[in-house]
């Protein structure tokens, strides 16, 4: 081997060890891309005519982090599949985590507004764990519950899982 090949290769040993030593997980700067199932328990009141059951919940959202620790704002949509009716929605607020490193919790405070099949608006709380498969890729499981009061006064709670994409354009 030439010495040329020689310091490439170790240039190259440096590079990747350096940049290895540099994964962080925090999220902060990142743009971010939720999608995951779950399932969920609906019970929905509406003129004194209860319906409940389950439904498999389809989200779809995004995630800008805000800060300097990594915490997001978040919108999200969703679909809860299965009853007797298509349950559409939309759900903004805040998820924040606690710590830095590959395994992190995290609770979300959020408003949502299911838009049909009855319109209602109420808080969202969740609690969860997150593990960052890398830098730019995180799995998640979330426990969460809402409450909406409009033409309906309705429950739901779910489990769901997920992927977080996330890119960091804006650092």
């Amino acid at each position: 081997m030439t010495p040329r090949f020689r310091v490439a290769g170790l240039l190259g040993l440096i590079a990747t060890a350096r940049a290895h030593a540099e994964d962080r997980y925090d999220h902060r700067g990142a743009l971010g891309l939720l999608i995951g199932p779950g399932y969920a328990l609906k019970d929905e009141v509406v003129n004194s005519v209860v319906e409940e059951g389950f439904a498999i919940p389809l989200t779809l959202g995004g995630t800008v982090a805000v800060g300097d620790n990594g915490n997001e704002v978040l919108v999200e949509t969703f679909t809860l599949l299965g009853g007797r009716h298509l349950d559409l929605g939309l759900a903004a607020g805040y998820r924040g985590y606690f710590g830095d490193e590959r395994v992190k919790t995290f609770i979300t405070l959020e408003l949502a507004g299911h838009l049909s099949p009855q319109f209602t608006v109420g808080p969202r709380a969740g609690l969860g764990v997150q593990y960052e498969l890398s830098p730019t890729v995180g799995t998640f499981a979330l426990l969460a519950a809402d409450l909406g009061y409009g033409a309906a006064l309705r429950f739901t709670a779910e489990v769901s899982v997920g992927l977080q994409l996330r890119t960091y354009l804006l650092e």
